[in-house]
């Protein structure tokens, strides 16, 4: 004869899971630092980009000559130069993206890759700031100069055309005045603008994947907008008045 089944106690398992979990985060939070973590993952992004594998090129040359010798210093200033040139660059293209796309069309895996650059300026802007990472003068705090500025703005305008190609790409508006789109497809660099540089919409997503892609404008320009102000103010250099 087989023996009667234990009867399931949601309570039961339910404090046991909960006892687990407590124990397993307490673990966790003494032996993790975040800080580190994010550094790592950072780290890991800035690796699938094309132009760090070109500037660790010029680093490991730069490494062989003694510092601020004449060879150093001009793989040092081919450095900066690329950065520079890998900045506008993107811009550039950008543009072209999304005149390509009010005129041609794009494929839409093409918005994949246009996120994908994104992601890549908001994570190389966090290692620099953050931690001073992902730069050329790696381990030393960020120097709030006019270069620095002028080449995130850049970023900042290359992300609103790259989100204006995917608007008009893969993205689905409610309420677009005729207007905007009678001789030229504009509905989306406005868009993209006011999200940009008002953190609010200018027309109402019709689908989940608008929603999202306006979701994410709004976090990219919120996180990037504080890290551009950090850095305002750090080169406005405040004196304490006296007393």
């Amino acid at each position: 004869m087989v023996g009667r089944l234990p009867r399931w106690r949601p309570h039961c398992t339910f404090l046991t899971l909960y006892l687990l979990f407590f124990t397993l985060q307490s673990t966790f939070i003494m032996t993790l630092n975040i800080a580190e973590v994010v550094k790592q993952l950072i780290r890991i992004l800035y690796g699938l980009s094309p132009y760090f594998w070109v500037d660790r090129f010029l680093k490991n040359r730069e490494s062989i000559h003694p510092p601020q010798s004449e060879a150093w210093q001009s793989l040092r200033n081919k450095r900066l130069l690329l950065s520079e040139f890998y900045i506008v660059a993107g811009l550039v293209v950008a543009i072209a993206l999304w005149v390509w796309s009010t005129t041609l069309g794009l494929w839409a895996w093409v918005t994949i890759l246009m996120m994908l650059r994104v992601i890549g300026i908001i994570n190389k802007e966090l290692g620099v700031i953050l931690f001073g990472i992902c730069k050329i003068t790696e381990g030393t705090a960020v120097s709030a100069t006019g270069r620095v500025i002028v080449l995130a703005l850049v970023n900042y305008t290359t992300a609103m055309f790259l989100f204006a190609a995917t608007y008009q790409t893969i993205g689905n508006f409610a309420d677009v005045p005729v207007y905007l789109d009678s001789t030229w497809p504009l509905a989306s660099l406005f868009q993209a603008m006011n999200i940009h540089f008002t953190l609010s919409a200018a027309f109402t997503a019709n689908d989940l994947i608008t929603w999202s892609i306006t979701t994410g404008q709004g976090a990219f320009c919120f996180i990037f907008g504080t890290m551009i102000l950090s850095l305002f103010v750090s080169l406005l250099n405040f004196k304490p008045l006296k007393a």
